[in-house]
């Protein structure tokens, strides 16, 4: 996950915007009629996007139906990038577990955006656009709950998501080691209603996404403390696609433009830059 920019919002310094410099592919700037950017849809008329639901703030908030979600920061940027391409948006539901692995049928979508970080592994399989958003691994905690070191996070039960970056990061990384491994879960739902439950004490993913979990949870959670990775988010195409030299382009521009810094500061509920950092040990 990560944001660049010199866009015309920027929350206290917390999300940064830049163009990714000369050397990146520019996307291919042909018209169709009208005006419209050529984006070489699969389906006639229609831009197909593919994400996991539920992505609270990025896809509306715990919808799983796509035609029941008419808000959020991506859903935002695919509406967006659908204009720039005269197109109409068909929005698809499919498992984050699948999409990171590759499995989505290559011939059934233009683009997916999912909060999908950037990782060596993913990028043997996918295709990644250049990166729109920059987020780091925040700790969800009901309020009181105190985390002002990795000693803290170590006493507490954790959960994660399954096939997360915070999930490999506890059980791959030494650094990491909480001296027992996280609870998994299968989607955010299932994660966030575990806490509610009090069968963890935290929940750690995207800083940004549990924000939008503590906006919505009346004061009854907050993201005490988070934990630097410097990680990145982008969209996904078909491993080898014409896309990238398409879309990538079209993200830019949204980017350069200050449109998505004004996505975030819409849906976003908090400033990751006033959460503290813990060091790992």
């Amino acid at each position: 996950m990560k944001m660049r920019n010199i866009g015309a919002i920027v929350i206290a310094g917390a999300f940064v915007f830049a163009s990714c410099g000369s050397d990146e592919k520019k996307a291919d700037t042909t018209t169709a009629s009208g005006g419209a950017i050529d984006c070489q849809p699969i389906k006639d008329g229609v831009l197909s996007v593919v994400t996991s639901l539920p992505g609270p703030n990025f896809w509306g908030t715990d919808e799983v139906d796509p035609a029941a979600i008419k808000t959020g920061i991506e859903f935002d940027m695919a509406t967006a990038i659908a204009a720039k391409c005269g197109l109409t948006m068909e929005v698809r539901n499919e498992s984050f577990d699948a999409i990171v692995a590759g499995q989505i049928a290559a011939d059934s979508y233009d683009i997916t955006l999912s909060q999908v970080t950037i990782t060596e592994d993913r990028e043997k399989v996918v295709d990644f656009s250049i990166p729109y958003f920059k987020s780091d691994q925040g700790i969800l905690v009901k309020k009181g709950t105190a985390v002002a070191s990795f000693e803290d996070l170590k006493a507490l039960n954790v959960g994660v998501q399954q096939t997360t970056t915070a999930e490999y990061y506890f059980l791959e990384v030494p650094e990491w080691s909480l001296g027992k491994d996280p609870q998994s879960f299968p989607d955010l739902i299932a994660a966030y209603g575990a806490l509610d439950a009090g069968q963890v004490d935290a929940i750690i993913i995207d800083t940004p996404i549990n924000l939008g979990q503590a906006s919505q949870s009346d004061g009854a959670l907050e993201v005490v403390a988070q934990i630097a990775t410097g990680e990145e988010y982008g969209a996904i195409y078909p491993e080898g696609s014409a896309k990238k030299a398409v879309f990538d382009g079209i993200i830019q521009g949204l980017v350069d433009d200050g449109t998505v810094n004004g996505f975030i500061a819409k849906y976003l509920g908090g400033d990751p830059s006033t959460v503290p950092f813990i060091e790992l040990g």
